[in-house]
């Protein structure tokens, strides 16, 4: 597996649904990146995002930092296209590099944000270890990561264990959340914020957006393993099935728990910042 790949694809549909995906958490992801250009004492000469995909996350994060300058790194060429596409110019750009791997092709940066990336990478906490050699003196790394997800419907249910199953076969892990509030503070850093904040989303819409995410990958070798061909489409079904507004609208809405911290660069570290990847 190349490092640092998304589990879910960067496909046209992987596209569409990462639009469905700024939509459900834009309301989370604006209060905390407001959270976090406020704790700079200056607005950022330069802030990155990290596993921008399509750039709708950096072009919250210059509309919420006020940087002068924002990078979107991801190592899809598809996605960086159609983001640059649909976000270039106005200060915001777009670099095609592995975000696991350090140093970045700019920076060091003032702010650094990352949302719903680390359930995707190998060893999350070593990854943020290195990332934050990236960060200049006093500024700070922003990361936003699924703690949990509560919900009321067995179909999202069995989705979601298929989820964390695909995950983990390539050494990752889904609920990324506690890791990183269970992380100590690293060599030139320290975590200064650590909230779990929850965020509820209507059933059909969380339906319809597994539903798109289960076209991506229904057919992976780590899923047919485990799962019949008839199973596979029953849950495609039922899946479409609750995507439905006029028959969910009044259920129990499924709930997200976010964990949401703050991380800031203290001084220089002594791990190198050019090159140690492992």
């Amino acid at each position: 597996m190349q490092r640092g790949s998304y589990t879910f694809g960067d496909s046209d549909l992987a596209a569409e649904r990462l639009a469905l995906v700024a939509e459900v958490f834009d309301a989370p992801s604006r209060r905390f990146l407001g959270e976090a250009g406020a704790a700079l004492t200056e607005s950022p000469s330069l802030a990155v995002d990290l596993g921008c995909g399509p750039g709708r996350t950096t072009r919250l994060v210059a509309e919420l930092t006020g940087a002068a300058r924002t990078v979107g790194i991801d190592a899809s060429a598809s996605f960086l296209a159609e983001a640059t596409r649909l976000s270039g110019g106005d200060g915001i750009e777009f670099v095609e590099h592995d975000v696991t791997s350090v140093p970045f092709p700019v920076g060091p940066a003032d702010l650094v944000y990352c949302r719903l990336l680390l359930a995707h990478l190998p060893e999350p906490a070593a990854v943020v270890d290195r990332w934050m050699t990236q960060v200049r003196p006093g500024g700070v790394l922003a990361v936003d990561e699924v703690e949990f997800i509560d919900t009321p419907h067995p179909v999202l249910a069995r989705y979601e264990e298929l989820v964390v199953a695909l995950v983990a076969s390539r050494g990752a892990l889904m609920y990324a959340g506690p890791v990183i509030d269970a992380m100590p503070d690293g060599d030139g850093w320290q975590r200064e914020a650590t909230t779990l904040i929850e965020h509820l989303v209507p059933v059909a819409l969380a339906a319809r957006m597994y539903g798109m995410n289960f076209r991506t990958w229904r057919d992976d070798p780590a899923i047919t393993a485990n799962c019949s061909q008839e199973d596979l489409d029953q849950l495609a079904a039922d899946l479409a099935e609750l995507a439905a507004p006029e028959a969910h609208g009044g259920d129990t809405p499924v709930r997200w728990g976010l964990r949401q911290a703050l991380i800031r660069r203290t001084g220089q570290t002594t791990q190198s910042a050019k090159g140690d990847n492992r």
